[in-house]
């Protein structure tokens, strides 16, 4: 009788073993199988981009090279986000993982909204960010700031100017824009003249628009508000010149 209850035991852990080791053998397959599923053996395919105009696609996937046959869940994503938020031309990333292997990323781009005519071309966005050309000036109809330093310190690549003057004219754009954005539609240069004056060159004919040094946002709600009377009967254009430098008036001259 002992004999038969230890003849049952034995089998008992003998049967118990072996499906242990069936598990390990199928969660180790299973593992393998899931790892290899998880890898990013195309970055081109498994990663997924979002939101990028102005820079290439392209470029991105040159960056993420790094990321090739590397598992989805060992990616660092932070790292991943600064690492293409080092683009001046890129404001943020959003990084996430779509199991099994694909990583998605949303791209928020700077878009330009003026050009620095210094050498090289830079341009700027509405905070002021300096964004180097690398031969994307042509892609933008945006207004040229002109009669500025140079000193190419001033203008460190994806940061901020640190001319007081840009701030100060970027400034000025940003809320044209916001208020006025068919004027800054028609905004060819925004310049500064010998005597340290703003003066605003409209696109059509073109037009030249003295501002002066002071109160320049009041002046240019004065503009505004001379467009409007004139009622479509007549467009800034039609003028030479528009001198605003005057207290509440505007002195015109007519193209001949």
């Amino acid at each position: 009788m002992k004999r038969k209850k230890k003849k049952n035991t034995e089998l008992i852990i003998g049967s118990s073993l072996s499906v242990m080791i069936m598990l390990l053998i199928y969660t180790s397959f299973s593992w393998s199988s899931y790892t290899k599923l998880s890898q990013l053996k195309d970055i081109r395919k498994n990663i997924k981009i979002t939101g990028a105009s102005i820079v290439s696609e392209e470029e991105f996937y040159s960056q993420l090279e790094i990321l090739n046959g590397v598992e989805l869940e060992e990616i660092n994503l932070r790292e991943v986000s600064l690492l293409l938020e080092s683009n001046p031309y890129v404001k943020a990333v959003r990084v996430s993982r779509q199991f099994p292997s694909t990583l998605s990323i949303e791209i928020v781009e700077r878009e330009p909204i003026a050009m620095l005519n210094i050498d090289p071309i830079l341009m700027l966005d509405r905070d002021g960010i300096i964004l180097p050309d690398q031969g994307k000036s042509d892609d933008f109809l945006i207004p040229c700031l002109s009669g500025f330093n140079p000193a190419k310190e001033l203008y460190p690549s994806g940061q901020q100017t640190v001319s007081v003057k840009v701030q100060e004219t970027m400034g000025l754009i940003t809320r044209i824009i916001d208020t006025y954005p068919s004027l800054y539609n028609n905004i060819s240069e925004v310049t500064l003249n010998a005597n340290d004056e703003y003066v605003i060159i409209l696109a059509d004919y073109p037009t030249k628009v003295i501002l002066g040094n002071n109160d320049i946002w009041s002046k240019i709600e004065i503009l505004g508000k001379f467009e409007n009377s004139l009622q479509n009967k007549r467009q800034l254009s039609d003028y030479n010149y528009l001198d605003l430098r005057y207290t509440n008036q505007v002195i015109a001259k007519e193209r001949v």
